[in-house]
This record gives structure tokens, C-alpha cells and sequence, in this order.
């Protein structure tokens, strides 16, 4: 028993799957338009293979945000950017390494991550409801 009806439900997963994928679609542009600070901010994280990285970074938040909001290969794209976010939590915002105000911040940052890699594996399991194209996912 689910407590939206099937209307509003498909309502509630396409506005989800858009505030799930903004993040990802606003960091992939911002990555590849300041692509030289990108580069730098990976560098100073201590991202290995940042020639490498960099640009699949900004692909998979790219083609995953917009696969998210088209409603296209959801389970898929909700999965990469959930294992994306996931690991680049522990890379970079090791908050358990930290301590004092510095600490406070960045597990904030790392808890709000959590939640998100929990909205994706949801979408994931749910699919993209009625307002979706329609292919695999």
C-alpha cells in the first residue's frame, strides 16, 4: 500500500529525479567550463590520473544527470552516480581525519552525500514512473 496515488506518484518521481540529478548536471558544466580550476581542485584532493578522472567525471555527471531527467537507462545512471558519490565522499571528504570546525563542515557535507546516494538507489529500485522516454533503465 502506498500512501501517493499512481498520478501523483509519477509527479513525485520525475520532480525527484530532477532534484537528484541538478547537483550532478551543475557540477559536470561547472567542472567543464572552469576546467583548469577543476584540475587544480583534483590535484589539491589528491585524485590520482587527473587527465584521466577529470573528463569521466564530467561525463558521467553529464550523461547520468540528463539520462535522470529524460527518465532514460534511470537504474543505471542512479547506480553509477550513487557508487560515484560514494567514493568520492571517502576520497575526498574524510571528515574522520579532521577535527575542530573543519570536521563539523565537511561531515555535514559527507552525511547530506549519504543522502543522496540514498534518493539514488530509491529511483534506482523504483524506476522513473510514468513521465520517463520510456527506454531501459
Amino acid at each position: 500500500m502506498t500512501l501517493i496515488e499512481p498520478p501523483l506518484m509519477s509527479w513525485a518521481l520525475l520532480i525527484g529525479r530532477i532534484c537528484l540529478a541538478m547537483p550532478f548536471l551543475v557540477s559536470g558544466l561547472h567542472k567543464g567550463i572552469c576546467y583548469r580550476k577543476a584540475l587544480e581542485e583534483f590535484r589539491v584532493a589528491r585524485v590520482g590520473f587527473v587527465e584521466i578522472t577529470l573528463p569521466a567525471t564530467v561525463a558521467l555527471h553529464l550523461t547520468a544527470s540528463i539520462c535522470l531527467i529524460l527518465g532514460i537507462f534511470v537504474a543505471e545512471s542512479a547506480l553509477l552516480l550513487a557508487v560515484f558519490t560514494m567514493v568520492a565522499t571517502i576520497k575526498v571528504h574524510h571528515f574522520w581525519r579532521m577535527s575542530g570546525m573543519q570536521r563539523l563542515v565537511i561531515s555535514r557535507v559527507a552525511m547530506a552525500n549519504l543522502g543522496v546516494v540514498g534518493g539514488l538507489l530509491i529511483v534506482a529500485v523504483t524506476g522513473p514512473g510514468r513521465f520517463a522516454l520510456g527506454w531501459p533503465g
